[in-house]
């Protein structure tokens, strides 16, 4: 038997089911204060699961066009939780370095002479570097929010271009590609502050660069991911097709993308200190 949908979608199923509890004891073992970016991959394992289950139904009784529907709307939506998993650990390296930066004033002495450090031009300059790290801090966290519009927006695009009625499939395609557009631009600035974070790296605790090398390893792959999307919404070239892909296109651009970076965050999680 050649490779089809529904042998990727059996192949998800065994793969993000042992996945997702792994996605719970991390999420657990770090406490709820510094879980924001598992509990992201958490949410994109159940919704790989339900998409893989909808798929293989479709398959089995191809009458039921609600299956397949829901098979595709879940298939677009992934790029928002990985999306947002990511931003959430590089908000806790951010969290982590702006925490360590201000201490290092501490280790001038006494409070009089932290006072006057504090005035000085090494002062100032801590202090503003510390600001700019927790700014950074507030802009990962500001931009959830338009990734969440993306997200909705890709729902309801991959709705309407799953409507029996053609006159919603145009509405759809625009609402799709408005959300792929919020990605995009979601994804440039993730990358710029990883980029910027990296002149902080020295300051993170050991554990802590760990996650943001796993960061660094993960963006070219939701870039490949990211491009996935971009050619099946801006593009007609069959390959990508939304509702019938290539399924060798699909695992190696799409699939195998994803399982990757699910794989580098749940060890990383695993394996660093609480």
């Amino acid at each position: 038997m050649g490779l089809t949908e529904e042998v990727i979608a059996i192949v998800e199923l065994c793969i993000y089911i042992p996945m997702f509890p792994l996605a719970l004891i991390v999420i657990f073992r770090h406490g709820w204060k510094k879980q924001l970016g598992w509990i992201y991959l958490a949410i994109f394992c159940l919704v790989r699961i339900a998409g893989a289950g909808f798929k293989i139904a479709s398959v089995k009784y191809p009458d039921n066009s609600t299956d397949l529907e829901w098979s595709a709307i879940l298939q677009s939506v992934g790029l928002s939780p990985l999306l947002m998993a990511t931003m959430g650990l590089l908000k806790r390296i951010t969290d982590e370095v702006s925490e360590t930066i201000p201490s290092s004033q501490n280790a001038y002495g006494n409070t009089a002479m932290a006072g006057f450090v504090s005035q000085s031009r090494v002062g100032n300059i801590i202090t503003k570097r510390a600001t700019a790290i927790s700014r950074r801090s507030r802009i990962i966290q500001i931009a959830q929010l338009p990734t969440m519009i993306a997200l909705i927006l890709c729902v309801v695009g991959g709705t309407d271009e799953s409507s029996s009625n053609i006159s919603e499939h145009s509405t759809g395609q625009t609402y799709t590609k408005v959300g792929i557009a919020i990605f995009i631009v979601i994804y440039v600035l993730l990358f710029g502050l990883t980029v910027i974070t990296a002149a902080d790296l020295g300051n993170a605790p050991r554990g802590e660069k760990r996650i943001y090398f796993a960061v660094v390893a993960a963006l070219p792959l939701i870039a490949v991911r990211l491009l996935y999307s971009i050619l099946a919404d801006f593009t007609s070239i069959s390959n990508f097709s939304i509702a019938n892909p290539d399924p060798w296109v699909q695992l190696f651009m799409a699939i195998v993308e994803e399982c990757i970076v699910v794989l580098m965050y749940t060890l990383v999680g695993l394996t660093v200190a609480a």
